[in-house]
């Protein structure tokens, strides 16, 4: 095993040991008790990935609404509140990890932000 796999396997060891992979992992657990509850979770991502690679147009404004209008009806249910907001600290804790490694190694990728 090469250096750079035994530091890859310690990084996601240290991911899955961390607070923020717990709590992610704790509220899908919660969300899975409730019957049918993480297939509507999951129709709302799918929603959103479509929203967020649809092209421009009119029908990209209907999308938005029913996104909006689905996303405030479920995070009334605690539950989903609650795996949304691990998910969406889980998915920034990695975004920080590939940021840093590609500052790290000095990738050369524009700022897009």
């Amino acid at each position: 095993m090469s250096f750079i796999d035994t530091c890859t396997e310690m990084l996601v060891s240290a991911i899955k040991n961390g607070s923020v992979y717990k709590q992610y992992c704790a509220a899908l657990e919660a969300v899975n008790e409730v019957p049918g509850l993480k297939e509507k979770v999951d129709e709302l991502r799918s929603l959103n990935y479509r929203v967020q690679n649809q092209e421009e147009g009119s029908r990209l404004y209907d999308a938005i609404d029913d996104l909006e209008r689905s996303t405030e009806e479920l995070c009334k249910i605690y539950e989903v509140n609650q795996f949304l907001e691990a998910e969406l600290a889980l998915c920034r804790q990695l975004q920080g990890i590939t940021t840093a490694i590609h500052r790290g190694i000095k990738l050369d990728i524009p700022d897009l932000s």
